[in-house]
């Protein structure tokens, strides 16, 4: 096998980001929700509107400022509503309304649907090595942060 050029690594890194929005965005309509946006409204309904905004940025790898985007994008589109919580006023409470969670219910069942097609054709084996990969390359590039 040929060694890896650093020039192959970024693209593959860029293929594999192109490859993943557009697998994902399949028949997508414009008010539909984008990949971080149905993971954000994911964990915040797992956490019952007690929304942890900090779990939640490291969990989608996004700055403080980008969670706050989204969070005002799905708020305009009446997804979500945020309150200041009334026993710590530097804390927000998250909820997300009727129309939200129905949005969340449609893009969960396209993602599983798409998860279960690349599932199937890579197999669990590849993929158990794909997740690792991709761990492991998180490692890498958080200790690398960390230096700096």
């Amino acid at each position: 096998m040929a060694p890896c050029s650093k020039e192959e690594l970024l693209h593959a890194l860029f293929l594999l980001k192109s490859m993943l929005g557009a697998e994902f965005g399949k028949n997508s309509s414009a008010c539909d929700l984008s990949m971080q946006e149905y993971a954000l409204m994911r964990q915040l309904s797992t956490d019952g509107g007690a929304a942890n905004l900090t779990a939640a940025r490291e969990y989608l790898a996004v700055t403080k400022a980008a969670v706050s985007q989204m969070l005002a994008s799905l708020e305009k589109r009446n997804l979500l509503v945020r309150k200041t919580d009334p026993a710590n006023r530097r804390n927000i409470i998250v909820t997300l309304t009727p129309e939200g969670m129905e949005r969340l219910r449609q893009k969960e069942t396209q993602v599983e649907y798409r998860l279960s097609e690349l599932l199937s054709e890579l197999g669990e084996s590849d993929a158990l090595q794909f997740m690792a990969l991709i761990h492991k390359m998180k490692a890498v590039l958080s200790a690398k942060k960390e230096e700096t």
